[in-house]
């Protein structure tokens, strides 16, 4: 297992996470709602406010961001998304350690919470599992057949 640490970003993050964000919708564009085209354009303070507005996780190997995934927290439940984590380090574990210091971490916050995944990430969708979600609800959305997934605490 590659040596990662997991941290909560902040502001001073701001361009790890856009460099993530665009990594990400670079190497996997079916897994997300946006485009590079669009974000590439957008203001660093577009970035903030994701940060500033959430709890994102990043994860680091030597000092460079490998990983993030992005914790929403609403009331007493809490949505995540834009998890991703670079392709030369999946399969690793930091895709488990992420998830799981973010479950970890909602624990104190929320009662349940909330993902969507495209139901050909297999990968994704056994993780989840193996980490206590359970399969809500399937449905269409923009051409693709996501599945809901819940963890409740």
């Amino acid at each position: 297992m590659t040596e990662i640490l997991i941290r909560q970003l902040n502001d001073n993050d701001v361009h790890d996470f856009r460099a993530i964000r665009l990594s990400a919708l670079q190497n996997s564009p079916e897994m997300f709602g946006a485009t590079y085209a669009v974000e590439v354009t957008r203001p660093l303070s577009i970035f903030l406010d994701v940060i500033f507005n959430n709890v994102v996780f990043a994860a680091y190997h030597h000092e460079r961001i490998i990983g993030v995934l992005i914790f929403q927290q609403n009331i007493d439940q809490a949505n995540l998304y834009g998890f991703f984590v670079e392709p030369e380090y999946r399969n690793q574990g930091v895709a488990q350690q992420l998830l799981q210091t973010t479950i970890d971490y909602g624990q104190a916050y929320v009662r349940q919470v909330i993902l969507s995944v495209v139901a050909t990430n297999i990968p994704a969708i056994h993780l989840y599992q193996k980490l206590g979600f359970q399969i809500v609800t399937q449905a269409v959305k923009n051409n693709e057949h996501e599945i809901e997934m819940m963890l409740f605490y």
